[in-house]
């Protein structure tokens, strides 16, 4: 009888402590195949994107039209993609400082300059549009970043802005404080907007 007891004991505490592991792979298995969808969510590149809203500055009278560049780098500084570039004169290009020294090596390619490029522009405000891959169409993986905002006037004013955000699919904004030369910067990590593209 009481070898009968502790055999149905035993048989007990064999199958709760299978069902206690089961729990736990199926646990486990749970946990991965939410990350695992996430991660295929934001490989997607679909669903989310960086809006940047700038405003150049107007001055009185008549002044030349800044040159202007704007680019995404990642957490170890490297410039990942240029998303415009706007000027009309190699010679001062080195003005926008960064930009040009993240850069220097590809501004030695024509088609990659020609792909990016365009004429400098007016006051007024403007909406650039990044889908969260490389200059090389690659999507990048999810973590910090860093936009610039750089703007410099030939013989006038410079200024340099930036602002970290994480590229997660979790809604992100920052307001930025005026400049001389850019009077108001809205970043907005957010669901992607079909109907508006990059601007060059």
């Amino acid at each position: 009888m009481k070898k009968h007891i502790l055999i149905t004991i035993a048989t007990l505490f064999l199958v709760s402590s299978s069902w206690k592991v089961t729990e736990i792979h199926t646990y486990q298995e749970d946990l991965n195949s939410m990350a695992s969808t996430l991660q295929k969510d934001f490989e997607s590149g679909h669903e989310f994107e960086l809006a940047i809203d700038l405003e150049l500055a107007r001055f009185e009278g008549r002044s030349l039209r800044p040159y202007v560049a704007i680019w995404v780098e990642n957490e170890k500084a490297e410039s990942v993609r240029t998303l415009a570039l706007w000027f009309n004169n190699y010679k001062w290009l080195p003005d926008l400082r960064r930009w040009y020294s993240k850069n220097f090596e590809k501004t030695q390619e024509p088609d990659y300059i020609d792909a990016i490029t365009g004429a400098t522009r007016p006051a007024g405000k403007y909406t650039i549009i990044w889908d969260a891959k490389d200059d090389n169409g690659n999507l990048q993986e999810s973590g910090k970043y860093t936009v610039y905002i750089e703007v410099v006037r030939e013989r006038g004013t410079y200024q340099l802005i930036r602002q970290q955000f994480e590229l997660n699919n979790m809604p992100q904004r920052f307001d930025l404080p005026p400049g001389t030369e850019v009077s108001s910067v809205t970043i907005e990590y957010r669901k992607a907007d079909k109907t508006i593209t990059a601007l060059k």
